[in-house]
């Protein structure tokens, strides 16, 4: 078989050829590694002898997905903190520290190879978490270009990386196409509500406070949840959840009634008035609404069951 070699032809028959596509199977994208070379240029040696050539162990896994689930602060650093966690477990044997080599062009990562499945573990895992910066696919060509070589062996398993007390880094909201458009027609709802009634007023200002605190609901919710709009008539919607917990984000609107003091009286659909409960008190006047008729529907979102 072929030794590793990051970019060109195998050079002997020792070993299988890098696995750069490790993901391409996966429907991700592909990694090749002479299409991903990093800043410097990495030097192929003519031996075909590996430095080091063996799987992590479950400590080092342990520690590389730490590194991949802690506090980074960007996909950069991320990279670094891995790749750093690779290369200190592999050159530990020899005393020495992916910081002793890092800067140096003549380091050849090629001498260095990991089961493909730890390989492919480390890479997909990090392209999740790197989503939460919009930057997955940059994120992992970076590291495909920076991690050591990978080889076959089916007596490794494929390491389970998933984040810390099982608390993914995404929340995932889908929305139909039906449920934006009613999410669009609730904010000009509101817009309608400010041009009838003023932005200070306790319609626009009830209405407007109670549909920000259905949309922080919507997405303050624990990592890894899942989350789907619906539409559920003219300004409602319906969420379902991977918990099976669904509910509805209803509009409750307030009914018109008579601001005169003492006056207990609503308006029903046909603009007649009547009283607002069966021993509610109604004067005999002309009753005076508490908004138009053809003005904007005052009301407020609630939640459901």
């Amino acid at each position: 078989m072929a030794a590793l070699h990051r970019g060109g032809a195998p050079t002997s028959s020792c070993h299988p050829p890098p696995r750069r596509a490790a993901l391409a199977g996966r429907g991700v994208f592909q990694f090749r590694s002479y299409a991903m070379k990093p800043w410097f240029t990495a030097t192929t040696p003519p031996s075909n002898v590996y430095t080091v050539r063996r799987p992590l162990s479950d400590t080092e896994l342990q520690n590389v997905r730490e590194r991949i689930h802690g506090d980074a602060s960007g996909p950069h650093e991320l990279v670094e903190a891995v790749v750093t966690a690779v290369f200190d477990a592999l050159l530990s044997g020899h005393g020495r520290t992916y910081r002793d080599h890092r800067d140096d062009p003549l380091f050849d990562r090629n001498r260095y190879a990991i089961p493909i499945s730890q390989w492919t573990a480390i890479v997909t895992t990090i392209v999740d978490r790197a989503y939460t910066w919009g930057a997955a696919t940059s994120t992992g060509m970076n590291l495909a270009a920076l991690l050591p070589a990978g080889y076959d062996d089916p007596a490794v398993p494929t390491p389970l990386l998933n984040p810390i007390e099982d608390q993914p880094h995404l929340v995932r909201l889908d929305i139909s196409r039906d449920a934006a458009a009613t999410v669009a027609a609730c904010q000009q709802h509101l817009v309608e509500l400010a041009d009838a009634y003023g932005t200070e007023s306790d319609h626009y200002r009830n209405a407007a406070a109670s549909w920000s605190l259905q949309l922080t609901h919507l997405i303050s919710v624990p990592p890894g949840a899942h989350r789907v709009l619906h539409p559920d008539g003219p300004l409602s919607l319906y969420v379902s959840t991977n918990d099976a917990s669904h509910y509805g984000v209803a509009f409750e609107p307030i009914a018109r009634h008579c601001i005169v003091a003492g006056c207990h009286a609503v308006a029903v659909a046909d603009g007649q008035w009547q009283p607002s409960r069966p021993d509610a008190t109604v004067l005999d006047h002309e009753h005076q609404p508490s908004y138009p008729a053809d003005g904007p529907q005052p009301g407020r979102w609630t939640t459901r069951p």
